[in-house]
């Protein structure tokens, strides 16, 4: 610790005690349509991605225990699911609820895939059964069930006329005619031993009706389509293919599977028997994963991969340029209590509380508090006095009251007398002097409640969100007076509150909507201009007093040596320094800091004194031009979060990188011979 700090230092205090665990991706499905990315982890959460600019993490869909997602596709907007419950799901993606299901023949289900013209959806089960669903006019009919075939139906693919479905099955690949219900071709793959069945985990159909499979004995296969015959065998790894993926131009096939290798193969013309045909001749090798790759996809040339070790990874090549995002949480996963110096960490089903070390005390951990029956904690949030605790899970919400004794003896006590609109909810903020809380609920309420003393809490209002957005509010900050609310919602709305007479809370001014939802917003500690950055790294001030922009350009992040294809997710404004904020990009902290002309200074002086003459009218004015400056302060591995802790101490959390790989799996190792 710095005893005595310079002008424009401050005294950094690094977290690394946060032990969150690996999730491994078990599938994702792409929406080509509206850039997004559903993604299906092993502990049931699925999570939705914004692949818009850079991609992040927009809402996820809690998981429960015991419970699997196999496979996801989707149909326009509409988002499906299929898992070992034996059961269709269709997702309500504005509320994140189960809107429609629907049980399936054959047990449980392993296979999905959606027709091309979007009109037909399959599923293959446990049974051997082919589920038809009819899928038009935002419904879901049954149509029918395609002939029982021997054991289960690992993968599913319909051909691009949508006529006919490939699925994969143990030792063999077969073609059915959805019109007539039966196989019309059955094509066997061999085994690598007797006694040993091949499973086939995934199938590829191609414009010329071309089939390609993977399969546990390490090889693709080629098969023509119409004819039902195989044409190639190409054997590719010593251990299970799991999943394969192939460009829009059917140039260039992708393979993953148990090695943690990603393997290219080009097509190009070859000569075989004095004829040229166009054959897949293998490459490049990419080693981006430690441990199995469960799942491929293709996104405007560029490929998307995850797997056991839950790291999502984007990449393209030429040129090569890798892009990796980690296993968080959705945010915020902490929670700074700064009265009391206090930490609030989320894990998927429980909490931590810490206190943060000084010169002559060290971090502790204070309290563990585990959800009921385990669930997925969806938000939580600790009063900045540290005296009040909130978490929420999809159907229950609850209220403590901490008291913190050092050396022993402190009480957690729950607040059971509660108003009735103390309900579930998805995000929770506490106001800065701690006596204000609001909840933000699925139906797009936002509820104010007060603590008015130890046993009184109490309602105060209900905020009716519906006609300014469109969809959640994933983004909000409450300006240090508490004086002022803004919500930032999917759908691109920002929205600024202000608080009247009496506390109720009243909407100012909403903000010219940007093509893009902001990933990051913050308000100035002295002054109402908030900062909003988006994932095209555009970024923006706005005075809210004086109802216009007083800053607008792109970063250019590129010129400091860092990736261009991460979203900025955090702001936080120097307390000191009106002009410096510190930006959370990936991994790094960047610091913008502008140089002040005569007009800013001008300008700052006239709302300072409260002479601002500015109109809601003003809002179209395009803002003036600012120089500024970017500098990295400092890279990490695994930043989480970056907030102050007063006036001149930054915290910085930063996720244990031991406790994400250290309960892995072993990965998979092959021997060489003649080396240890």
């Amino acid at each position: 610790m710095i005893s005595k700090l310079d002008p424009g230092q401050c005294k950094l205090h690094h977290v690394q005690f946060y032990n969150l665990l690996p999730r491994g991706i078990n599938c994702f499905a792409v929406n080509r349509s509206n850039s997004k990315l559903a993604l299906a982890r092993d502990d049931g959460t699925i999570e939705l991605w914004s692949l818009a600019g850079a991609p992040f993490l927009e809402k996820s869909i809690p998981g429960w225990e015991k419970v699997s997602v196999e496979a996801l596709a989707w149909v326009g907007d509409r988002l499906f699911s299929v898992g070992l419950a034996g059961t269709l799901v269709e997702w309500d993606l504005r509320l994140l609820a189960v809107k429609n299901t629907i049980l399936v023949t054959g047990n449980s289900a392993w296979a999905l895939d959606v027709s091309r013209d979007e009109k037909k959806l399959a599923v293959g089960t446990e049974g051997g059964y082919i589920n038809i669903y009819s899928v038009e006019n935002d419904e879901i009919n049954y149509e029918k069930i395609l002939d029982k075939q021997e054991g289960r139906i690992v993968c599913i693919r319909f051909d691009y006329s949508g006529d006919f479905l490939v699925t994969g099955s143990a030792d063999a690949v077969r073609i059915w005619n959805i019109k007539k219900g039966h196989a019309v071709h059955k094509m066997t793959t061999g085994r690598s031993s007797r006694d040993k069945e091949t499973i086939v985990w995934d199938v590829l159909v191609l414009k010329d009706f071309t089939i390609i499979s993977g399969d546990s004995r390490g090889k693709i296969m080629f098969f023509d389509g119409n004819l039902g015959t195989a044409i190639d065998s190409i054997p590719v790894s010593k251990a299970d293919v799991l999943c394969l993926a192939i460009d829009d131009q059917e140039k260039t096939l992708y393979v993953g599977g148990v090695e943690p290798i990603i393997r290219l193969y080009q097509r190009v013309e070859v000569t075989k028997a004095n004829e040229k045909v166009n054959s897949f001749v293998r490459t490049l090798n990419r080693r981006f994963h430690t441990h199995d790759v469960k799942s491929l996809t293709m996104f405007h040339n560029k490929l998307i991969s995850g797997g056991v070790d839950g790291t999502l990874i984007v990449s393209s090549f030429p040129p090569l340029t890798v892009d990796k995002y980690l296993p968080y949480l959705e945010t915020p996963s902490s929670s700074m209590a700064a009265e009391s110096r206090m930490l609030l960490l989320k894990y998927v089903n429980y909490l931590e509380l810490w206190t943060l070390s000084s010169p002559s005390v060290e971090s502790e951990k204070i309290l563990q508090i585990r959800s009921k029956l385990d669930e997925h904690i969806v938000a939580c949030a600790v009063s900045p006095s540290g005296k009040w605790i909130i978490y929420s899970s999809d159907s229950t919400v609850r209220l403590f009251r901490f008291e913190y004794r050092s050396g022993g003896q402190s009480r957690l006590i729950r607040q059971r007398t509660v108003p009735e609109q103390f309900e579930p909810c998805y995000r929770v903020e506490f106001t800065n002097d701690s006596k204000g809380v609001f909840l933000f609920k699925r139906s797009g309420a936002i509820d104010c409640f007060a603590f008015n003393n130890e046993d009184d809490f109490d309602h105060k209002q209900t905020i009716e969100t519906g006609k300014w957005f469109a969809d959640r509010v994933h983004l909000t900050v409450i300006s240090q007076d508490d004086n002022f609310l803004v919500s930032a919602s999917l759908c691109g709305a920002i929205v600024v509150f202000k608080r009247e007479k009496f506390g109720k809370w009243k909407r100012l001014t909403t903000l010219p909507k940007y093509k893009l939802p902001p990933t990051a917003i913050a308000i100035q500690p002295n002054s109402p201009i908030l900062a909003a950055v988006f994932p095209d790294h555009k970024i923006f001030q706005y005075d809210f007093s004086e109802y216009k922009f007083t800053f607008s350009s792109y970063l250019k992040l590129n010129m400091l040596g860092v990736t261009v294809n991460k979203a900025v997710t955090g702001i936080v404004f120097d307390p000191r320094n009106d002009d410096v904020m510190i930006l959370q990009h990936d991994s790094s902290l960047v610091v913008s800091q502008f140089e002040e002309s005569e007009a800013d200074h001008t300008q700052r002086k006239r709302r300072n004194s409260g002479k601002g003459s500015g109109t809601e009218e003003d809002e179209g004015a395009t803002p003036p031009s600012r120089r500024y400056s970017l500098k990295v302060l400092k890279k990490y591995s695994r930043l989480v979060s970056t907030c102050w802790l007063g006036n001149d101490e930054l915290v910085v959390v930063e996720a244990n990188p031991l406790s994400m790989v250290e309960h892995l799996p072993p990965a998979y190792r092959r021997k060489v011979f003649g080396t240890a």
